[in-house]
This record gives C-alpha cells, structure tokens and sequence, in this order.
C-alpha cells in the first residue's frame, strides 16, 4: 500500500529545492542558540522565507517557505546560499513561541560555507529587506537587532508564504485524490504497529547512532522524523537491523524530536485505516477545536500534518476521543493552512 507521508515527502522536497541549480548547491547549516529577552533559552517555530530570485547555479527559484522548530533554545537548519544567487535574494525569519508571546522577525543573508554559522554570522543589520517595511508592536524578543509584529502574525506578513501555502495545498490535495481513486484512502490490516517510538540515542550533534526497540519488517515500512520533518532512509540515516545511523548534516541536536513508526514481525488485531482525512473545523486562526471521523485507536497512531509538517501529540495538540486541540496560538492553524490525518482505528 502506498503510504501518503512518503509522497508527502517526495512534494515536499520538490517545493523546496525548485530547481538543478538549488539542488547541486552545497547547503549552509544555521546552528544556533536561540534566547528570549530575559535569557531563558526561546521555545517555538521560525519560519524561514526565500524571496525568489535567480538561485546560486543561475536556475529560478520560486518563492518558498520551510519552517524549523526551536526546542530549549536549539536551532539547526540547512538552507541554500543567498550570497551566491543573484542580486537583492533574501531570506525572511519570522520567531514565533510555543505559547503565542512572543515573536520577531529578521533578514539572513548566507554564505556557502563549510562549517555550520550561528544567526548572528547571517543576520543583518537591519531586519527590513528590499521593498519591505518592517513591522513594530508588543512581543518578546531575540538577542541582536530585531523586528517585532504585532500578534498575532498573519499569513500576508510573511513575504510570499500565502502563495507557498496555496502551492503546497494543491500538491497534497492532488495527492488525496490520488489516493482516494486508488482506494487507498481506507483500508485494514492485521500487521503490528510501533507507532510514535523514540529511538534511544544521545541527541548532542555528534552522536550519530540511535536504536529501536525493534527492527522494523520490513526494513521500508519505517517512517522516521525529526523535528516533524520526514527523515529520508539512505540520504538522511541509514538502517541495520534497529539501528539507525545518521548521515553528518541530519545528527540530531540537543533539542531535537524524534519520531519512528513502522511494522515488525507477527500479526495482531485488525485495524482500519484512515489517510489523508481532513479534519472538520474551521480553519481561521482561532478555532482550536477539530474533529477526526473516527477515534484514532490507539491515540499514538494518529499522524496529524499542518502544511506537511508531522506536529506533536501532547506537545502542539491533545487528542480526546476523535477531537483534536491545539495547544497555543502559535500552531493554531491560519487561514490556508492544510491539515491533513492519518491513523488506525
């Protein structure tokens, strides 16, 4: 059976690295602590824009978006040059907390470089790109010159992010029809699950081996995650047996959040299947509140995506019965969000 997340992933990288030229670029990795205002280590999402423009090898690249979580002040992210591609490319990073506080905006310019850079080797000197005139109000604040947006942030402030969305959006709703006029959108199975483990393994950026309870059977019906971000097998780690090793750009940090779900060996109780369901509610911003057609059962076996990114149970969202909660302002889902479920039942 096909599995969504895997064609999720595949949409997902081709929307991010647009063309050949983005492609054979070699990646600059932001490695950073991030702190609030007051010193305590900066909990939340940034989400990262590219203005479009020519990218370093000459080839157009579209204007896009990704976006990386900051766990206790622990930032990790690869991105493609800017200083390379033509003139006038930028990215925008808007900081948004956990509990909807506090956020900021900054202008990064990066260098190819061999060596991972702190925000403070790319940010610039001031937080206003070219035809941008930044935003003042009330929220926290990062170390370094900043711009701060009046709570809470929408859509058409975060430069080109509402036509990535819609991009994004047509992509996975392509797909579920896709999967609908395969029949895979329901279907049962006997198999056993392992469903949201977290592989041991110190998480320091060097440390490149972590180990599952189990060896996955088979060894492709693992799906891992870090940082709700589907981990590619043989480009991002590789696996023997349980044993997951990690390739050099994808360790995990302090901080990091991993997710493994597969199958293993024997047979065990019928479920059913739900994927690519979307959610009832409503999507503007402030409705929390959203209503799967079934219990996942069990609860760890839901795999809710927003925009394509794997989000946390018990951390971004609670599951109570067939309803789901968000958890703060901040990962409340916008306007031209897409939220998308998979689970057994």
């Amino acid at each position: 059976m096909l599995k969504l997340p895997h064609l999720l992933s595949a949409v997902l990288l081709g929307l991010t690295l647009t063309t050949t030229g983005a492609v054979a670029q070699s990646l600059t990795e932001i490695r950073d602590t991030v702190n609030n205002a007051d010193g305590s280590p900066f909990t939340g999402t940034v989400i990262i824009t590219w203005n479009g423009f020519t990218g370093p090898a000459g080839g157009t690249v579209s204007p896009l978006s990704t976006s990386a979580k900051i766990y206790n002040g622990a930032l990790s992210v690869l991105l493609v040059p800017t200083t390379t591609a033509s003139a006038g490319t930028y990215y925008q990073a808007v900081y948004n907390s956990n509990d909807g506080l506090v956020t900021w905006s900054e202008i990064w310019q990066v260098p190819p470089s061999p060596t991972s850079l702190t925000v403070s080797q790319v940010r610039q000197s001031s937080n206003q790109g070219p035809g941008n005139g930044g935003t003042t109000g009330t929220g926290g604040t990062g170390s370094g010159n900043t711009q701060y947006a009046t709570l809470p942030i929408s859509i058409s402030q975060v430069t080109d992010l509402s036509a990535d969305l819609a991009s994004i959006n047509a992509s996975v709703s392509s797909l579920s029809t896709q999967l609908n006029n395969l029949g895979l959108a329901a279907s049962t199975s006997n198999a056993v699950f392992v469903d949201a483990e977290i592989p041991t393994g110190t998480a320091n950026g060097t440390n490149a081996s972590f180990t599952l309870a189990n060896p996955p059977s088979p060894g492709s019906s693992l799906t891992l995650y870090r940082n709700g971000l589907i981990q590619s097998n043989n480009i991002d780690f590789t696996l023997s047996g349980s044993t997951i090793a990690f390739s050099g750009p994808s360790i995990p940090h302090g901080g990091d959040i991993l997710q493994a779900f597969y199958r293993i060996s024997g047979t065990g109780p019928t479920s059913t299947f739900s994927d690519a369901e979307t959610p009832g509610g409503v999507v503007d911003g402030v409705n929390v509140t959203f209503t799967l057609a079934a219990a996942p059962n069990p609860a760890n076996s839901l795999k809710l995506y927003k925009n394509g990114v794997l989000l946390q149970l018990n951390g971004d969202y609670t599951l109570q019965g067939s309803t789901v909660t968000f958890a703060s302002a901040s990962i409340t889902p916008q306007q031209g969000d897409k939220l998308l479920a998979n689970y057994r039942h």
